[in-house]
C-alpha cells in the first residue's frame, strides 16, 4: 500500500545507499586499494597516473626527514579536517537543493559552486603542508619524494602488498 510517506522513504534509502557507495568508494581510493578498470582503459606502463599519492610521498622521504615531515602533517590535520566538514556540509546542501520542489537551477549552480570552492579550499591545505615539506628538503631528497608520490599513485591498480591474495608465508603478529 503506497501512503504519503513512501516516495520520500524511497528516496530517503536511495540517498543511504549512494552515500554508502561514495564512503566506500572514497575510502578504497584513500586506502590505496586496487582499481577496478578494465583493462583497456588503465594507463599503459610508464605513463603518470591521475594524481599524486600522500602517502607513497611520505614513505620516499629520506629517513633524516620523515618525523619532521610527519610532525609537519599532523599539524595541519586539524585544518584539512575542518577542509573536509566544510565539503561534506557543502554536499548535503546540494543534495538538499536538489530535492527542493519546485526545482530552482539557479540554486543548484549555487550550491554545486560553493561545493566546488570548498573542494578547492581542501586541496589547497594539503597542498600547503605537502609544499612546507618539500620546501624543507634538500634538491635530491626532493626529487626522491616527489617520483615516490608519483609513482605510487601509478601503481594504485595493483594490490598492495598488505592483500591477503600476495601475502607469503604465515601471517606475521
Amino acid at each position: 500500500m503506497m501512503t504519503r510517506a513512501t516516495p520520500w522513504i524511497i528516496a530517503l534509502l536511495i540517498s543511504v545507499l549512494a552515500n554508502g557507495a561514495m564512503l566506500g568508494l572514497t575510502l578504497h581510493r584513500v586506502s590505496d586499494g586496487p582499481r577496478f578498470q578494465p583493462a583497456e582503459h588503465r594507463q599503459p606502463a610508464g605513463v603518470r597516473g591521475d594524481g599524486f599519492s600522500l602517502r607513497g610521498f611520505l614513505a620516499g622521504l629520506p629517513p633524516e626527514y620523515r618525523d619532521d615531515a610527519m610532525e609537519r602533517m599532523r599539524e595541519s590535520r586539524d585544518d584539512v579536517i575542518a577542509r573536509v566538514e566544510t565539503v561534506h556540509a557543502a554536499q548535503a546542501n546540494v543534495e538538499a537543493v536538489l530535492q527542493r520542489e519546485p526545482f530552482d537551477a539557479d540554486a543548484v549552480r549555487q550550491a554545486l559552486a560553493e561545493l566546488r570552492q570548498a573542494r578547492g579550499e581542501m586541496e589547497v591545505e594539503v597542498e600547503d603542508a605537502v609544499l612546507d615539506i618539500i620546501a624543507a628538503l634538500p634538491p635530491e631528497g626532493r626529487l626522491q619524494a616527489l617520483q615516490a608520490g608519483l609513482q605510487s599513485d601509478r601503481m594504485r591498480h595493483r594490490r598492495p602488498p598488505h592483500h591477503e591474495s600476495q601475502r607469503r608465508g604465515p601471517r606475521p603478529g
